[in-house]
């Protein structure tokens, strides 16, 4: 067992472990995996948005950075323009400063992108997204259409508060659902159409209050019921904002009691971790698709033989330590790379080969900090850097948490591992102090917003709602009123923010219990994202798969 250096709480190196740390020619990492994953999630600024000047053409943006940041920032189109070139921030390697001390230096000076985008269609306000069409504050997005307030969507059209949605179209606050339609307030869900309040089912339609369902339709609490009876149901829990408030409260309490898998996983095998899909050999995966040998990883799709990366997609393989990528080959320790291979220590590059401590590269090979080198002369250099990194007792591990270019309550960390403003200066991270939004600006009162769609006008664009839990004004866009009123759904009472929190409330920690399966008579263990004090029945997977198929 070894002591994590940053929560001081002991860790297991596998054996595993070992022979891929010397495969991909690293050291053992000296923090836990927890905490390693959150200092690369202290590099990703996910959803908190800052209006502000393009450095370069003075024209206002959205950015990651505020305005008192002490990084440049462009816009989209000026930081892909010829009009600047990465390589003329270069810096001569210093043998006698430490690497992380000149990378910083480089870090400062060199102008960082205002969104991570690519290939989007008016679809300004989202980020680490891709390919996306007419979409609104999606996150860790991609091949979208017409689809608001969501996080790690893809391929979906048409949908509004959403999470974890996949090929999916006119769906409503569902969470890990694939292939589904018209689903609304839905968990777990695949391949069904017209599902309301349900978890876990499959092939179904025209079901409410289900679980554990395949092949179900016109069903009430797992009951057959009529079209009629089925349809009365369903006007009854939309007639209003109140009794869609009291059906939520409703199905929590019947998800308590329902029999659940120990982990989400399909087509799995020899893995630990949960919400997976078709995932071989590893440990401690989330939200991962399409896996070979890969452990300790996140938000990932297609990876192969690699550890410790968070949202990592489209086969990047050998690859290790990387928060942010795609495409990526035998990459260690980087920060946002895409289309690279080889590269180390190397941040928001792309089209990057053999690199060390690069910043901005857009297409390059044989470079360390910015400036290019022969390829024998790039070897030379760069073993010794290695050499002193590893004097340093550095070397191998993530960027420090004095690189990160963002406040921790600005990332994704703070939501996974939610620190203090005292434990994230302890810890070494920064604290942004300004609050983004705007607070007492509202034109109508949350007890006065209309308890029905029919009631609602286009004029409700024109007013400024407040947030039911954490007050902050928001608005109704034009998009999300169309949606509403064709899903006959009564607005919302609070703000995206706040319904995003409430969306990944529902989900289970990325964390493992060693339980016992709790069918009568049966021995299987397992390791569980289900804590023991929570109320679920939790079964193995050839029990699960005896009750409910």
């Amino acid at each position: 067992m070894q002591i994590c250096q940053t929560c001081k709480k002991d860790f297991e190196i596998r054996d595993a472990d070992l022979i891929f740390y010397e495969q991909v020619k690293t050291v053992p990492p000296l923090d836990c995996p927890d905490c390693r994953m959150a200092r690369r999630l202290a590099f990703r600024n996910e959803r908190t948005f800052y209006k502000r000047t393009c450095d370069m053409c003075k024209k206002d943006m959205i950015s990651l950075y505020d305005d008192k940041s002490s990084f440049l920032s462009y816009c989209h189109d000026c930081w892909w323009s010829d009009k600047w070139d990465p390589k003329n921030y270069a810096q001569d390697y210093d043998l006698n400063k430490p690497f992380f001390e000149q990378f910083r230096e480089l870090q400062k000076k060199v102008p960082r992108i205002g969104l991570m985008v690519l290939n989007n269609v008016r679809s300004e306000y989202t980020n680490g997204s891709a390919e996306n069409k007419d979409c609104y504050l999606i996150f860790a997005a991609d091949f979208n259409e017409d689809c608001l307030y969501g996080r790690l969507l893809q391929r979906n059209k048409g949908c509004v508060d959403c999470a974890f949605l996949h090929e999916s179209e006119l769906c409503y606050e569902c969470i890990d659902t694939r292939g589904c339609f018209k689903c609304m307030f839905c968990e777990q869900c695949q391949t069904s159409t017209d599902l309301l309040f349900c978890y876990n089912m499959r092939n179904s339609n025209n079901c409410i209050f289900c679980t554990n369902g395949r092949n179900v339709s016109n069903a009430i609490l797992n009951v057959k019921y009529t079209k009629e009876e089925y349809d009365k149901k369903k006007k009854e829990i939309f007639a209003n904002y109140d009794s869609i408030e009291q059906a939520k409260k409703e199905f929590a309490e019947l998800k308590k009691k329902t029999i659940v898998k120990y982990a989400s996983q399909v087509k799995c095998h020899d893995v630990t971790g949960n919400y997976l899909h078709n995932c071989h050999q590893g440990v401690l995966l989330y939200d991962t698709y399409d896996s070979k040998n890969c452990s300790y990883m996140t938000d990932t799709e297609n990876p192969t033989d690699s550890m410790d990366c968070n949202n990592f997609y489209y086969k990047s393989e050998f690859c290790y330590n990387v928060m942010g990528s795609i495409q990526m080959s035998k990459v260690k320790n980087c920060a946002f790379g895409f289309y690279s291979n080889e590269t180390e220590y190397c941040e928001n590059c792309y089209n990057l080969t053999s690199a060390f401590g690069c910043s901005a590269i857009r297409k390059g090979e044989y470079m360390i900090l910015n400036k290019q080198y022969t390829k024998e002369e790039y070897y030379k250099l760069r073993a010794k850097i290695e050499e002193s990194m590893r004097k340093e007792n550095v070397y191998g591990q993530f960027f420090p948490a004095s690189l990160a270019p963002f406040g921790y309550n600005e990332t994704l960390a703070q939501e996974y591992f939610p620190l203090t403003k005292e434990e994230a200066f302890k810890r070494g991270f920064r604290w942004q102090e300004k609050t983004t939004g705007t607070y007492g600006k509202e034109t109508i009162q949350e007890k006065d917003v209309p308890k029905t769609i029919g009631e609602v006008t286009e004029d409700i664009l024109k007013e400024v709602l407040i947030c039911k839990d954490c007050k902050k004004n928001f608005r109704i866009t034009k998009g999300e009123f169309d949606f509403y009123k064709r899903m006959n759904i009564p607005l919302p009472h609070k703000d995206f923010e706040c319904r995003h929190k409430e969306r990944m409330s529902k989900r289970n920690p990325r964390k493992l219990w060693h339980r016992k399966c709790m069918k009568d008579g049966c021995q299987n263990e397992f390791e569980t994202s289900y804590s023991p004090h929570r109320s679920e029945i939790v079964y193995c997977e050839r029990c699960y798969q005896q009750e409910v198929y």
